[in-house]
């Protein structure tokens, strides 16, 4: 048995969570002017990785609609299932049941809070790993628990879930789109770049790594 890791946006999605879910709230009025500006900012900032992307969201979520985590789950589960399961791309799909027919098991890891990656591992029924967002009483505070699951941060999710199943994380497979997570890419045995990013598919094909097309 090994493990393979899965990215989640761009990588099992063909979309960016963050820019659909934008698009969602903006189109059902849940965005004022401001709070638009702000989370396309986000968008634009984690694309180029301008910024401290979980941090961020982690207080824009705070201040969405002030952090009620009942809405704020409510919301995120309807979306996921009315808009966001069909970017699920089919050839990520058929990865993830070819690694658990080999007898492997399979990790969502996501720099996706809890109330979007989730949804997503249990609709496809592999386990997860998320940035999560700290909750008190019914708040999201804008504090994040333990490590953000994102750049450096996944190494540390990822190595504490091998050696919870005595597995060397130099046996496991990564599926990703983004150079952000080259930490964990150099860290893997089985490093796959996914519709890599320009800077990715520079790196990958430098170092002869698989490059492959889920969508």
């Amino acid at each position: 048995m090994t493990i393979a890791f899965f990215d989640m946006d761009k990588t099992l999605l063909s979309r960016s969570s963050t820019t659909e879910y934008i698009k969602y709230l903006w189109r059902h009025q849940m965005l004022s002017v401001r709070e638009l500006i702000a989370a396309v900012s986000v968008s634009i900032g984690y694309a180029l990785k301008l910024l401290d992307f979980p941090r961020v969201v982690a207080l824009l979520s705070r201040d969405f609609r002030d952090g009620d985590v009942n809405e704020t789950r409510a919301l995120a589960e309807r979306w996921v299932r009315e808009e966001l399961l069909r970017y699920i791309a089919p050839r990520a799909v058929a990865r993830v049941r070819a690694h658990q027919e080999a007898g492997d098991e399979v990790w969502l890891l996501s720099a996706a809070t809890q109330f979007v990656v989730m949804p997503i591992a249990r609709h496809l029924g592999i386990q997860c790993r998320f940035t999560e967002l700290e909750i008190s009483g019914n708040r999201i505070t804008g504090n994040i628990v333990d490590a953000a699951c994102y750049g450096a941060g996944k190494v540390v999710w990822a190595e504490r879930i091998a050696r919870e199943r005595g597995v060397a994380l130099s046996d496991c497979v990564f599926y990703t789109d983004s150079i952000s997570d080259q930490p964990l890419l150099d860290c893997v045995g089985h490093p796959v770049a996914v519709n890599p990013d320009k800077r990715l598919e520079r790196y990958a094909r430098s170092r002869g790594w698989v490059v492959e097309k889920f969508y």
